[in-house]
């Protein structure tokens, strides 16, 4: 079945509204359009008339759709005094057709106007054309989908490419997607991210609440990237959990009271002497009463053995009015509240930090490309060459740093060998680029060095290294911004309204 089949072809005229001053045919000439013929021209015979649009650049996908289809929609034009048809509308119709070596389509009138009207005929034609909505285009592939087409041949058939087309059928297939097109609550950029989690209502909700919000495009990447890696998570710490479960294990959720081993210990209070204060052992603490599993996520996902009692134990880490107090009077027994408020405090706290570990890991993927783009520009970015003075000075352990991210690996150089050797066989055939090696290898350091404590504890380097990533574009996410040294609170938000930089006394430059 053909696409042309269903196509209906109908040609609008907007309604004239009364002006003072309007464009008339001189009283000499001949009524205007008192029959229409419907002839078929051969393009290369064809005249143009001059037409308001001076630019009749192609398009690829437009030349390519006349090749397939010929010229759908006909052309206006009239003859002129030797019998040729003249074209007034369609200039594009007729040069692809040209290009195609097929026929034009012409509605053919009496024509009897001046110079001006064709002016404003053509201005008015070219201009009250209104394209096909994003949400038209969903209903339309959707529907030939459903006539039996494939991806394939619906890029054939319409011009389109497949990668298009399979976007396209994705938003087109999930309801909440198409909705938020249709609506006009989403861009097509965006529904295509609700489309990715359709089936996941969390994700769906929180990716529909940032677009509420007004979160562009480069905090929607931070957003989703961070709910994909989730996704990936939860598949594996189901499997974990029901792990567990099957070997008869007590395990505890993000809602229970539970102290890791590692900040326990049986010493009494009056042992000062952190050597001797020693984590809980998990195998002399599997005959606790409090004992049960939960499911650690730093990286993968894996079992961990904690205490739901902890008050049976003794607090590893002492704090200084502990320390201070050793020999006094012991402290009263504290009371069911005082208990239950210590619980909650410790389970909003392991509720933040999960929460802030997963935004990080997300950051890490989305900061990473971004370094990556910025070496692929032509131009190294403002102050690259401090940048790097400093980084090499009061930074100067980061370039040692070893770990995932490589200056191969930035610049996308594929040659496999000895870093050092792939890099200056590189330089060698790019010698214009040694800004942006140099730059690739001190990023490489400061990522290696990137960990999860840099939003929990900000040093010299995470706020200088973030900092001047912003000061050159990158968006700091808001786990980022505890890293670089700022709180992502209303103030900062204000402070970029009225023209301020909040990162300016924390670049690497400090």
């Amino acid at each position: 079945m053909s696409i042309t089949e269903h196509i209906t072809v109908t040609h609008l005229t907007d309604q004239p509204h009364p002006e003072e001053h309007t464009i008339e045919a001189p009283a000499d000439t001949a009524p205007a359009a008192t029959g229409v013929d419907l002839v078929h021209v051969p393009a290369a015979a064809v005249v143009i008339e001059d037409n308001v649009r001076t630019a009749a650049d192609l398009d690829t996908a437009f030349l390519a759709s006349v090749k397939r289809h010929g010229v759908l929609l006909p052309t206006i034009g009239y003859r002129n005094a030797d019998g040729a048809v003249v074209v007034r509308d369609g200039q594009m119709r007729v040069l692809a057709a040209r290009e195609a070596g097929t026929t034009v389509p012409v509605f053919v009138t009496e024509r009897g106007d001046s110079t001006a009207a064709r002016i404003a005929e053509q201005l008015v034609a070219n201009e009250r054309r209104t394209g096909l909505t994003d949400a038209d285009r969903l209903q339309a592939y959707r529907q030939l989908e459903l006539e039996g087409l494939s991806a394939t041949a619906i890029a054939r058939e319409t011009g389109t490419k497949r990668d298009t087309v399979k976007q396209t059928l994705t938003v087109a297939k999930s309801d909440t997607a198409s909705a938020a097109v249709t609506s006009g609550q989403a861009t097509f950029t965006q529904a295509l991210l609700l489309a990715e989690f359709d089936g996941d209502p969390d994700a769906i909700t929180e990716l529909t609440e940032c677009i509420a919000e007004g979160y562009d495009d480069d905090e929607l990447t931070h957003t989703a990237t961070r709910l994909r890696q989730e996704a990936e998570r939860r598949e594996a710490r189901v499997q974990v959990h029901a792990d567990l479960v099957a070997a008869g294990k007590r395990v505890v959720g993000e809602d229970d009271d539970y102290e890791s081993l590692d900040r326990l210990t049986d010493a009494a209070d009056d042992v000062t002497d952190y050597a001797e204060r020693t984590p809980l052992d998990a195998e002399a603490h599997a005959e606790c009463a409090g004992v049960a599993w939960t499911v650690r996520e730093y990286g993968t996902p894996e079992p961990v053995q904690v205490c739901t009692t902890p008050d049976a134990h003794h607090p590893r880490y002492l704090g200084h009015r502990a320390t201070s107090t050793v020999g006094s009077t012991p402290e009263a027994e504290k009371s069911d509240e005082d208990r239950a408020a210590e619980a909650e405090e410790r389970k909003a706290a392991r509720r933040a930090l999960v929460a802030n570990n997963k935004a990080w890991d997300a950051a890490d993927v989305v900061r990473r490309e971004w370094v990556a783009g910025l070496l692929q520009r032509k131009t190294a970015p403002k102050d690259a060459a401090r940048f790097l003075a400093v980084a090499l000075t009061r930074h100067a352990t980061i370039r040692y740093a070893n770990g995932m991210v490589s200056a191969r690996g930035l610049l996308g150089i594929e040659a496999t060998g000895w870093e050092g050797d792939v890099l200056s066989g590189w330089i060698e055939e790019h010698p214009t680029k040694g800004l942006h090696l140099s730059l690739a290898v001190v990023f490489a350091g400061f990522e290696n060095t990137a960990n999860r404590e840099w939003w929990r504890t900000p040093d010299r380097e995470s706020r200088g290294y973030l900092n001047q990533l912003a000061a050159w574009g990158y968006p700091l996410s808001r786990v980022e911004q505890l890293a670089a040294g700022i709180q992502p609170t209303d103030d900062t938000d204000d402070a970029a309204a009225d023209g301020e930089d909040p990162t300016t006394d924390q670049a690497v430059t400090e």
